[in-house]
This record gives C-alpha cells, structure tokens and sequence, in this order.
C-alpha cells in the first residue's frame, strides 16, 4: 500500500488517459457487435415461430454479459433464454425432455438461416443447447427457462445433472447491476470489464468463469468493502483486487474453494470451483496487487516504470503508452500547482509537510 508520507504529499499516479484508452482498446468491435446483434436475432426469431418447440410471451431475451453490458473483446458467445410453457396449469415439464427438444428443435437451423459457413448444435450442457456458427465463430447458450410468476420474478430453468428445474434470475440482475452502475457514478461496469480482462490476460489456464468475477465485483462494491466516490480507474481496480484477496485469503490458508454468491439468489455460483485453480487465481491476484501498487506509488517522474508495471497487469498490447494518452497527461500536469500548508506555490509536492494539488485552471482572460 502507498506510504502514509506519500498518500500525505501527493497523489498516486493513476494514468487516466492510459485507462480510458485501454477501456477503449478491450470494447468489442463494430463488427463483432454487429454479428452479437444480427444472429441472436434471427434464432430468437426461428424459435419464435416454430411450432414444434411452443414459446410464450415474450418468448426470449437476451441474457449474459453481452445482455448486460459489460461485454469485452470479440463478442465470440451470447446467451439467449427462451421462455417454455407449463406442462398444466401448475405442472412443470420434465427438465431432461425440455433440453432435448430444445436440442431437436435447434437442428433444424442450417437449413433456415443463410449465414456463411455451418450452424452446428453442438450438445446438451448442463443447463442450456450449445450452438457454433463457423462462418462467425459466433456461439450461442440457449437455456429454456419457465416463467410462473412473470419475467418480473426468478425464472425455472432446468439442470439435466440434477433432474429439476432450478431458479434464476438473469433478467433482475441485469437491472441490479445497471442501477449499481448509476449509483456508482457508472464506475461498475467499467471496473468488471478491466476484471474480466485482467483474467483473460492473466490466467491462460483454470480461468474463473465470467460471471464469478462480475458476481465479485458487484458484491464487494454492493457491500461498501470498495468504494468509488472520487476514485480513479487505477486506485478503484486496486482496490477490488486487494478486498478479493483479503477476502479469499483465510479458504486459501484451509481447504476447498470459496463460495461466491449469486447477486439476486445468494446461491453459490462458484459451486464446481476446483481447489487447484482457486489457487492459481490468488497467485495471480497476488502478483498483480504488488504490481498495481508499485505503479500507483511512483511519482511523474517515473511515469515509464508505472506504466511498464501497469502493462504487467494487463498486457503490453492493451494498455499501450500512446502518444495522445502522454500528451494528455503531460498537459494536465503542466497545468497543476502544489500549494503548501503555509500557502507556498510549486511545481511538485514539497519535501516536507503536508500539500494539495490546484486544479487546472480554465480562465485564460476576457474574450477581446
């Protein structure tokens, strides 16, 4: 963590140009957001009119972290849940059979849709129909969910290895965490889209899924354990990686592996979590605190070095010390003065005591 001495004189060097440049550089392209657009469409459209797999009102929606915004890089999977009838007034149907009609259903897409290359239903997983369009290299999760009490309220959908329909709650979260995001000065889905790369650029192997990480995130910032108020991308970024730490590290000192729990269910989403990749994860949590905090406690002008370790955290080719983004800073702190206890002004924090930093100024003189 930052000196008290340090924390007293001057601020940590944070980069925001560089931040909001990498946030920039892990956005999914143009054409990748077309593709998550244009198919999800049309099978939701297929499945909308088949008769051989009834659908009711509203049929589907999308769901996932491309539902949800915090979506990054190439956009290469959506989940889609689409909404099954009763088999009675009250009687759920069988889980196992919904799967598979579902499954049959599905096959029927290489011959209605026109895409380059084929549209393969690849399995049965666990809870959803798998779907690879190659032409694409787009993948589709289509999970049938029942809505006894509306789209408003936790949905059913069915767990094949467990028999039964279980409950969930996509769409609630979805509207949770935008509201999280609001109050949090529309900081959240930012800060879970630098967590979501971080791991993809951290961890080659025994990858947590994406939904532990946004569960994570939401949960430390839901709870107060990482606050946003005033906080920068670097310091806020810090700060998560610091609380899961704290938070995990008694499970990495005994045995088995951390429950996380759901947003809007409290169940464990992290259930079949292995021991050997908790462990990795940490390592790498680990690794990148003491990177993180190495970079926020260099002064500017140890700009290079914060950067270089910045770029340990999440990839020399994403956070990529560009010319506007220097220039940028440069400017900025051009611009900024110390101003000391006893009222002197600097350049740079004094040696002794305690300083604030003047914002830049935006009066240049009457307008002639």
């Amino acid at each position: 963590m930052l000196s008290p001495s340090r924390a007293a004189n001057e601020s940590p060097l944070t980069l925001p140009y560089h931040f909001g440049e990498l946030l920039t550089v892990i956005e999914p392209p143009d054409q990748r957001k077309e593709i998550a657009q244009t198919i999800p469409a049309d099978v939701r459209d297929f499945l909308k009119r088949s008769s051989e797999y009834p659908t009711i009102t509203p049929h589907s929606r999308l769901i996932g972290s491309y539902g949800r915004s915090p979506a990054i890089h190439g956009i290469k999977d959506v989940d889609i849940v689409v909404f099954v009838p009763m088999a009675g007034d009250d009687d759920r149907p069988d889980p196992t059979e919904t799967l598979s009609g579902l499954f049959n259903v599905l096959r029927g897409l290489p011959g209605e849709l026109g895409y380059t290359g084929e549209a393969t239903v690849r399995r049965r997983q666990r809870r959803s129909v798998h779907v690879h369009f190659a032409g694409a290299d787009f993948h589709l999760d289509i999970v049938p969910a029942l809505i006894p009490d509306g789209v408003e309220e936790p949905l059913l959908v069915p767990d094949k290895d467990w028999g039964r329909w279980v409950d969930s709650d996509p769409l609630g979260y979805g509207k949770t965490l935008s509201k999280l995001n609001d109050e949090s000065g529309k900081k959240a889905v930012p800060l879970i889209k630098l967590f979501k790369h971080w791991r993809t650029v951290q961890m080659q192997r025994r990858r947590p899924k994406s939904y532990y990480l946004e569960s994570l995130a939401y949960q430390h910032l839901q709870d107060g354990r990482v606050t946003t108020d005033g906080k920068s991308c670097a310091v806020l970024f810090a700060d998560l990686l610091r609380s899961v730490h704290s938070d995990f590290l008694p499970i990495l000192e005994g045995t088995g592996a951390p429950k996380i729990p759901d947003p809007m269910l409290g169940n464990n989403v992290a259930f079949n979590w292995e021991r050997e990749a908790f462990e990795t994860f940490m390592a790498r949590l680990d690794d990148s605190i003491g990177w993180a905090e190495r970079a926020l406690a260099k002064d500017r002008d140890h700009m290079d070095e914060a950067i270089a370790l910045w770029q340990k955290v999440f990839g020399s080719d994403y956070f990529v010390d560009s010319d506007s983004a220097r220039q940028r800073q440069l400017a900025v702190w051009s611009e900024q003065r110390h101003i000391s206890s006893t009222g002197r002004v600097t350049a740079t924090a004094p040696a002794a005591g305690p300083s604030v930093i003047s914002p830049p100024h935006r009066f240049y003189g009457d307008e002639q």
